[in-house]
């Protein structure tokens, strides 16, 4: 097995020729949004065995924002675990070499984590949400049941594909450019009939929304904001998302996408679906970047409660 790095038009045209369905976060889109990025696939005997579209941010490798929720490799053939594991080693060994640091998410698919522990990369565990199945009022707890009753008293649900009255200045917590980057990367997905927008309107006037995207199997929950006046208004348009993207997209499954805010995994949790490990690599060269990752990590705002006497 040999590792190139190969151009977005090869990458492209093995997953089309091989009739790989393209998870969203490493289509089209992912490449155009990255200013920085590499593609690399793994060969034997001129086979492509397996590709990967890397972000690249200061000869590391990371995400600029966070523009989705996760990157990963792509198989082009199903694998036995040893075999995947060899091609997974010599992916991250190449990478581990070659960048300064490593700093990114990988899809809750994504399990073989001892191919990434074994070329001396750390993984911390994450969790994420979600449900392979439709979600309907009565299959929420009683008491997220009754907050999302209130909100239907009131609240006219409407789900298309028209973001111009989505706020997001208020979705996106981040300096302009982030905003201005992550909302025009939204547009386009949208635009490209690859997500949604969920409105929740009161006497005409939009009180909260949120956007998902998705691909073939899978779909995430992007973005969000509310007009706090109404209880039970964003665990609404969940609910109506889901219903959709299972009914009309035929997803297999959706992701509250997150998160390592403890309040907002508080509300994630409220919904009682499934809890799915995700790994999150961190690697570097130096001793110092190493650990200044763990802390950039631990220190995430909302991670740690705050305890008044803690030192």
């Amino acid at each position: 097995m040999i590792i190139e790095s190969i151009s977005k038009d090869e990458y492209l045209e093995i997953l089309k020729k091989k009739n790989i369905d393209i998870p969203i976060y490493a289509d089209q889109e992912a490449i155009d949004i990255y200013s920085n990025k590499e593609i690399i696939k793994v060969v034997k005997n001129d086979c492509p065995l397996a590709v990967f579209l890397i972000p690249i941010d200061n000869n590391g490798i990371r995400r600029e924002y966070r523009f989705f929720p996760y990157i990963s490799p792509i198989f082009i053939n199903k694998e036995n675990n040893y075999n995947q594991k060899k091609i997974l080693k010599i992916m991250f060994n190449y990478l581990f070499n070659k960048y300064d640091y490593c700093f990114i998410p990988l899809h809750p698919s994504f399990k073989m984590i001892s191919a990434i522990q074994s070329e001396g990369g750390f993984v911390e565990m994450r969790h994420t949400h979600v449900t392979d199945k439709k979600m309907t009022l009565d299959s929420v707890p009683a008491k997220l049941r009754n907050h999302i009753r209130n909100a239907m008293k009131t609240v006219e649900v409407i789900i298309d594909q028209d973001y111009h009255n989505f706020d997001f200045d208020s979705a996106i917590k981040g300096d302009k450019e982030e905003v201005i980057k992550r909302s025009n990367l939204a547009k386009k997905l949208i635009a490209n009939h690859k997500g949604i927008v969920i409105k929740g309107l009161v006497d005409g006037k939009v009180k909260a929304s949120i956007i998902c995207i998705y691909d073939k199997d899978w779909s995430y929950l992007l973005h969000s904001y509310q007009d706090k006046t109404i209880r039970g208004i964003i665990p609404l348009l969940i609910i109506r998302a889901n219903e959709y993207l299972f009914d009309n997209i035929r997803i297999k499954y959706f992701d509250f996408e997150g998160s390592v805010i403890d309040e907002i995994d508080d509300f994630f949790s409220s919904f009682n679906v499934n809890i799915i490990n995700y790994p999150y690599i961190i690697e570097a060269k130096s001793k110092d970047k190493f650990y200044n990752l763990i802390n950039r990590s631990m220190n995430i705002d909302g991670r740690i409660k705050e305890y008044e006497g803690k030192k």
